[in-house]
């Protein structure tokens, strides 16, 4: 099988397409190193991609998994999830079914925070799995603090039927109502309307799935070095103003991202940090 090679994708941006030897494939675009698809051998998308995403440079694409770095949100002064997931990656490398991203500041990223740096970001496709691994690097003089996330929908047939097990008895904090912290006591998180939470030192595996689940509803992910959890929908009201996305699209994914927010990693000069999510049908 060929190794993958640049392909105009949506708006003319590159594009690589993984293909494993069992059938499962993945989409990555350079803008962002944003993956925008995975099937795994079953044949059945597992990610969300909304069809009014804006593929054009400098934008952020609606669906998939962005990375997300130097910030989560509105927490700091950049702008929402800081510049990763709109900016132009470079290719590294690739085989049949993984490639190799890499970012490094310049001078527009110089300009709005002043640290050297370099993301790799490995993505690798193969029977039900999708593994995405991010390494961030310092190679300045300084030291750089940083957080991140891999912010991955899910496609679903309706979230008002899907749950998520593994969260029970987590602190978290509701953006959706103030950034109030609270406890999960439910075993399943539900959702009925907007969730906007992040869980805080997860220690295992979370596994997404229709309440009455068939064997390709069920979606484990499993994390390393990130310690958070962020689950998001925005339900219908929020879902009408965002400009990227139909009014009834949240009904079609649920956000559930490996996150590193709560205590940022701060890199001496030489230092590496690293961070897996896996995806599992």
């Amino acid at each position: 099988m060929p190794k993958p090679t640049l392909q105009p994708g949506n708006g003319d941006l590159p594009k690589l397409t993984l293909s494993a030897a069992d059938g499962a494939h993945a989409e990555i675009y350079l803008h962002g190193a944003h993956v925008t698809s995975w099937t795994p051998p079953s044949g059945r998308e597992a990610l969300f991609l909304s069809p009014k995403a804006d593929f054009r440079p400098g934008a952020a694409i609606r669906g998939g998994t962005p990375v997300i770095f130097p910030q989560f949100a509105g927490m700091g002064p950049l702008p929402k999830h800081g510049f990763a997931r709109s900016r132009a990656w470079d290719f590294v490398d690739a085989g049949d079914d993984w490639a190799t991203l890499r970012l490094v500041e310049d001078e527009a990223s110089l300009s709005v925070w002043p640290h050297r740096f370099e993301l790799l970001y490995t993505v690798r496709v193969g029977g039900p799995t999708l593994e995405m691994t991010l390494k961030v690097s310092n190679p300045g003089p300084g030291s750089l603090r940083f957080a991140a996330a891999l912010h991955t929908y899910l496609k679903v047939d309706d979230v008002r039927q899907v749950a998520v097990r593994g969260l029970q008895g987590l602190r978290f904090s509701d953006s959706a109502h103030g950034e109030k912290e609270s406890s999960q006591a439910e075993e399943l998180l539900t959702f009925p309307g907007e969730i906007d939470r992040i869980y805080y030192n997860v220690p295992g595996a979370v596994e997404i799935r229709a309440r009455e689940p068939r064997p390709y509803d069920i979606i484990r992910v499993e994390q390393s070095g990130f310690t958070e959890v962020v689950t998001w929908n925005p339900g219908p009201e929020k879902c009408t103003a965002l400009k990227d996305m139909l009014p009834e699209g949240y009904l079609q994914f649920v956000c559930v991202e490996a996150a590193l927010i709560e205590i940022p990693v701060t890199l001496a000069a030489g230092e590496s940090w690293v961070g897996v999510q896996r995806l599992i049908v």
